[in-house]
């Protein structure tokens, strides 16, 4: 199974909007934030927190690198993104002792066979 790896703007919106307050101040200086002031520092703070960001899974479980290519062709028509990739599961040959199952890492694909 593949995945796609990267930064979304959207997924920096999301973040932002749990971070941004309605409100500015505190105790008696307390203010509630107008539509306009809360939409200019929710962009600042999506900006801010886009340009931050650690690489994400972007995609659910897709088959092939052919479908995974496409979805980053689509999405970068939808919304800017950075650095997006495809990454796989790759076995590590070792053993989990507690769970006595297959531990597996996350590699980036490059092409070629797996």
């Amino acid at each position: 199974m593949f995945f796609v790896y990267g930064i979304s703007m959207s997924v920096a919106k999301r973040l932002a909007r749990k971070k941004c307050r309605v409100t500015e101040g505190h105790g008696s200086n307390r203010r509630e934030l107008t539509a306009t002031e809360y939409e200019q520092k929710l962009a600042e703070m999506t900006q801010i927190i886009f340009e931050k960001m650690k690489q994400q899974k972007l995609s659910y479980s897709l088959s092939t690198p052919n479908l995974c290519k496409q979805y980053i062709e689509l999405a970068k028509r939808q919304e800017p993104h950075k650095e997006l990739h495809i990454r796989y599961r790759k076995p590590t040959g070792s053993v989990n002792p507690k769970t006595k199952k297959e531990v597996f890492c996350w590699e980036v694909y490059r092409g070629g066979a797996i």
